[in-house]
């Protein structure tokens, strides 16, 4: 009755509803205890010694205490199974009971073969003791901590108060080595841990080496560090790269940070965020008139529309006026008013030109002046907001359809999911930019950090780039006024960085704890600060002015050609009826 009680009081300590139990005992027994669990409200399913194989997966979605009697028949097997399985973690709380007096050989010997790692929550049960073990290593001997013999609820739950927190009490690992392995992608550039020359060439690994050094020293650990060139690629099914050594080869930790994806879930996990990275097309703003007419910016449609009707109404009573002094024979000099001649005097009016013509009648001389005198207005208007358009900072591209849409060139930076954001972004804009601007491409549209940005200074190049790498290269290399003229669009939101740690590793909660230590000090932060650059302020933004360039009179230069092409079709066809007429 009292170990029944005993069992029952500490699953209920433990903050536990639900209890598999493996267990040889008598029938009566079993009932016994379902019935103090129902009371206690502790649901419990029991399989007898002939059924002990009960799957325990690693995760669940709650927190389930285990009993298991080591001195039934099949209580090896439920141990190693459950080791295979690593069902020794902290998401189950486990109670080994053994009806004999404490041993330590024999509970070495049990457990020797099963891995109980810092993560775990194990409790061995004997007549006289009771004890928590766990092992930094698989290859290392249990440790042991002896909790005293608590036999009432209010006694356990005082001892679980009493003690420090798992991290707290297991944060020596008595210097094992820990299987890791780290990245450097361009052997030829590498110059140490703490060279600041090339930090946009694996910043993550080299940020979180001393995060994890540090780390290591907290938990008196080491590192067995060896060398890759990938993060990690899925391809068939397997990956390549580190993700595929901590999949294949049961490395223990990964000493970088790496992007926390939905594939890499599936043979890793992550015990900590280090940093948060961002992306975005990096350009120079172009001027207006780069990506539009600037002599059409001046006036909306409403105001062009309005400027057309004026003059298109003067043009039309000049030519009524004129075809009632040819009816009439009032004024010689409006007579020539004609229809063509008509508009050719509201065309130059529009262009500040004057006529040859001064008609007598003052209906016709009002009609001319209130019309140049529009004109005026209008030319003031629209010559200032010319100015003011080629002189004020440009604000042309804003968005993913402004860019899509913009003569600019495109390029994404080097990377292992070069493509892969791209194509799975769900934003309809972003897609049609990677259909229409980089998918042609093909691998021309992928550059280094180095190439892409020079690209961007020579403008009308958008480079899809990690922030922290651009704004390092520009530091160096751009002008202020340069750094000035740099905007952001950004396509998609990049997934966090985090520590990869092998699948279900016994040291995922161990790490993570530590490592949300070092950031909640300001430690990470230190690091980042260090290792990832960010954009300086603007100190030129307000200084010097723009001169007009070529492409600002473009347009202008267009419609020249085009006059004097049509002009001289016109010629030619006139010369040619001319002949005909000659010759007839």
């Amino acid at each position: 009755m009292d170990f029944v009680n005993f069992i029952v009081a500490f699953f209920v300590s433990k903050n536990v509803r639900l209890l598999t139990a493996f267990v040889c005992w008598r029938p009566e027994d079993v009932r016994l205890i379902s019935q103090r669990g129902v009371m206690a409200g502790l649901r419990l399913r029991v399989f007898p010694s002939t059924h002990l194989t009960a799957d325990l997966p690693a995760y669940r979605d709650y927190r389930e205490g285990v009993l298991l009697d080591v001195g039934c028949l099949n209580a090896t097997h439920v141990l190693h199974k459950s080791s295979r399985n690593r069902a020794f973690n902290l998401r189950y709380s486990w109670l080994l009971i053994d009806d004999s007096p404490f041993n330590i050989t024999y509970v070495e010997e049990t457990l020797s073969d099963v891995l109980v790692l810092p993560d775990g929550d194990v409790t061995w049960v004997s007549v006289d003791r009771m004890v928590d073990v766990y092992k930094v290593k698989a290859d290392q001997p249990l440790v042991v901590t002896h909790l005293g013999m608590r036999r009432s609820r209010r006694e356990l739950e005082g001892l679980w108060r009493s003690l420090r927190t798992t991290v707290t009490r297991r944060k020596n690992l008595h210097s094992v080595y820990l299987k890791s392995a780290t990245i450097v992608t361009q052997p030829q550039y590498f110059k140490g841990w703490s060279d600041l020359s090339n930090r946009q060439i694996d910043t993550f690994p080299k940020l979180t080496y001393p995060i994890l050094k540090l780390c290591g020293e907290d938990l008196n650990f080491r590192f067995n560090l060896k060398q890759v060139d990938l993060y990690g690629e899925e391809r068939n099914g397997s990956f390549d790269g580190l993700v595929g050594q901590m999949q294949h080869e049961g490395l223990e930790v990964g000493v970088t940070s790496m992007f926390m994806r939905k594939d890499r879930w599936r043979v890793l996990h992550f015990c900590a965020e280090t940093v948060e990275l961002q992306g975005a097309f990096l350009f120079r703003q172009p001027s207006r008139s780069s990506v539009s007419n600037v002599f059409a910016l001046p006036f909306s449609r409403g105001v062009w529309a309005a400027s057309a009707a004026v003059f298109a109404g003067a043009a039309t009573l000049l030519a009524v006026f004129g075809l009632v002094a040819r009816r009439t024979a009032l004024d010689p000099v409006a007579q020539r008013l004609t229809v063509l001649e008509s508009l050719t005097y509201a065309v130059g009016t529009i262009c500040q030109q004057g006529s040859y013509l001064c008609p007598n009648l003052w209906s016709m001389r009002l009609l001319m002046f209130c019309t140049l005198l529009a004109s005026l207005f209008a030319f003031t208007s629209y010559s200032a907001k010319i100015v003011a358009i080629l002189q004020a900072p440009s604000d042309a591209l804003r968005t993913i359809d402004d860019l899509a849409r913009s003569p600019m060139d495109l390029g994404v930076q080097e990377t292992t999911y070069k493509r892969v954001y791209f194509a799975e972004s769900k934003d309809p804009a972003t897609q049609a930019l990677y259909r229409r601007k980089l998918l042609p491409l093909g691998e021309r549209a992928y550059l280094s950090v180095v190439d892409g940005i020079a690209r961007v200074r020579t403008g009308l190049f958008a480079f899809q780039v990690e922030q922290s790498s651009a704004y390092d290269i520009i530091s160096k290399t751009y002008t202020e006024r340069e750094k000035c003229d740099l905007k952001e669009i950004k396509a998609f939101t990049l997934p966090m960085v985090a520590v990869p740690v092998r699948k279900h590793s016994g040291y995922k909660d161990l790490l993570g704890a530590r490592l949300r230590w070092q950031r909640e000090v300001g430690l990470m932060d230190r690091y980042r600060r260090v290792w990832m650059s960010v954009r300086t302020p603007c100190d030129a933004a307000q200084g010097g002015f723009v001169s007009v360039g070529l492409v600002d009179v473009l347009p202008a230069l267009h419609a020249l050609l085009a006059g004097v092409l049509l002009a001289t079709a016109l010629l030619l066809v006139e010369k040619a009826h001319h002949t005909v007429l000659t010759r007839a």
